[in-house]
């Protein structure tokens, strides 16, 4: 680890009214937001430059499979663009410069593909670029808490335990994020969320240039890093700390 259905959604929100931080604002990958014929094109993109690496059937040979519990634990709770820009940008390893680029349909169409491979439903009408950042990837199960390991962000008061300890206390549920470092737009948004009921501790502090966490006591806080989930002492080994606001009230 470095140091650092929409009824399944709106079930969800309702069982984390305090702590929920989606970045989805309405679908997931089980509301049958591709269709039929955009995954067969993602079938015939899919078998001209992934398969041989990632197999003709998802199953992976020399690449990480794309099918089953390892792919979703890996990008489950975050958005459908992760995917697609992480194999837009990245895929297919070794590709010659002088290569003629892929078009970005390609690439969509590969990800339909992928989630028609891993048992997700199709519907009526394709999937566009712009949606995807709107289409949480979730389990068969709808909407779940973070995996561990992920890199989260999350919000909630800068407190030091009676042991010493610094921790995110009244915290949201964290969610996946893309980047170690806010933007601004970030920073707006989780200066508007309203505080839970966790508690997260806080490790490696140092990694976080310049940051003196007694000067941010009982501060309302952003914190982003790596996710470790552990009965009774969840912690977070951060990447950023951001401070929302010098009031931070628990709603406790």
């Amino acid at each position: 680890m470095p140091k650092a259905v929409s009824s399944l959604l709106a079930l969800a929100i309702l069982c984390w009214p305090q702590h929920a931080l989606s970045q989805a604002t309405g679908k997931t990958s089980l509301d049958s937001i591709y269709s039929d014929a955009q995954s067969i094109r993602g079938q015939a993109a899919y078998t001209a430059y992934c398969a041989t690496c990632h197999g003709a059937a998802l199953e992976g040979v020399s690449a990480p499979e794309l099918s089953g519990n390892r792919f979703l634990e890996r990008w489950r709770e975050g958005t459908l663009d992760g995917i697609y820009n992480f194999i837009r940008q990245r895929m297919p390893l070794g590709r010659s410069a002088n290569a003629p680029p892929i078009p970005d349909r390609d690439y969509l169409d590969i990800v339909t593909f992928i989630l028609n491979g891993n048992g997700y439903p199709a519907g009526s009408t394709d999937v566009t670029t712009a949606q995807l950042g709107n289409i949480m990837f979730v389990g068969k199960d709808g909407p779940r808490p973070v995996p561990d390991g992920a890199l989260v962000i999350t919000v909630g008061c800068l407190s030091q335990l009676p042991n010493g300890t610094w921790a995110l206390v009244s915290a949201i549920e964290p969610a996946r994020t893309r980047s170690e470092i806010s933007s601004p737009a970030e920073i707006k948004t989780s200066a508007q969320r309203i505080l839970g009921t966790l508690t997260f501790r806080l490790a490696e502090l140092d990694a976080v240039p310049d940051f003196a966490p007694d000067a941010h006591k009982g501060h309302k806080m952003q914190a982003k890093g790596y996710l470790v989930r552990q009965p009774n002492a969840e912690r977070i080994s951060l990447s950023s700390m951001e401070m929302l606001s010098v009031e931070c009230h628990s709603n406790k």
